[in-house]
C-alpha cells in the first residue's frame, strides 16, 4: 500500500510554529544564492586545462600575439585580465602592474559577491532553530504548569514538536548554506590562484 507522505511532512513542518517562516525564507534565499553563484562560475571560471597550459607556454615564450589569439574566443576571468594587460603593453611597468592588480581585485570581488550573505545564513539558521527549541520548551513547561498535575501527551506535544522541528530545519538550512559557501570559496580560491600565477608570468615577460 502506497502512503502519501507529503501531507504528513507539511503538517509536521507547520507544527514548528512561527519560526518556520524565517527558516523557510532563509532556505529559499540560500538555494537561490548557491544556484546564482554556480551559474556565474560556470560562465566565468570555465577554462580547460589545455587552455591554461597553452596560455602558460605562450607567455613563457613571450609570444603575446599567440596569447591574444588564444584569449579572443574565451569569455572568462583569465581572458579578461590578460586581455587587459595586452591592451596596456605600451604603459610603464608600474602602471601596468597597478592596472592588473586593480582589475584582479575587481574580479575577485565579483566572484565573492553574496558569499558573505551565504555565510551569515549558515550561522543564523541553526541559531534560529535553537531559538525554536527554547521557545518550544517554554511553551511545554507553561502548559504543564496550567494542567494542575493532570498531565497528558497532548500537553507535551505542541511545545516539543516546535522545539524539535525548528531545530532540525534550522540545522538542515545551515548545513546546505555552509556546504554551498565552502564549495564556492574553494572554486574562487582555485581560480584566483591560477589567475595570479598567469598574471605574474605575463608581467615577468612584459616588464
Amino acid at each position: 500500500m502506497k502512503i502519501n507522505t507529503s501531507p504528513m511532512l507539511l503538517d509536521l513542518l507547520l507544527k514548528g510554529g512561527w519560526l518556520m517562516l524565517p527558516l523557510g525564507l532563509l532556505s529559499l534565499l540560500s538555494v537561490y544564492l548557491i544556484v546564482e553563484r554556480l551559474l556565474t562560475y560556470r560562465r566565468y571560471l570555465s577554462f580547460s586545462t589545455s587552455f591554461l597550459e597553452a596560455i602558460e607556454d605562450q607567455l613563457n615564450s613571450g609570444n603575446m600575439e599567440q596569447v591574444r589569439d588564444l584569449c579572443i574566443p574565451q569569455n572568462n576571468i583569465i581572458q579578461h585580465i590578460i586581455g587587459k594587460g595586452l591592451q596596456q603593453r605600451q604603459s610603464s611597468p608600474k602602471k601596468m602592474e597597478l592596472i592588473l592588480e586593480s582589475e584582479s581585485q575587481k574580479i575577485v570581488s565579483f566572484l565573492e559577491e553574496h558569499l558573505s550573505l551565504l555565510a551569515t545564513i549558515a550561522g543564523a539558521a541553526p541559531m534560529i532553530g535553537f531559538l525554536g527549541t527554547v521557545t518550544g520548551m517554554i511553551q511545554t513547561f507553561m502548559a504543564i504548569a496550567q494542567e494542575n498535575n493532570q498531565l497528558s501527551s497532548q500537553v507535551f506535544s505542541g511545545g516539543i514538536y516546535e522545539a524539535m522541528v525548528t531545530t532540525v530545519v534550522g540545522l538542515i538550512v545551515g548545513i546546505i548554506a555552509y556546504l554551498g559557501y565552502n564549495y564556492c570559496i574553494a572554486r574562487v580560491t582555485k581560480a584566483t590562484s591560477r589567475l595570479t600565477y598567469l598574471v605574474n608570468i605575463f608581467l615577468a615577460h612584459t616588464t
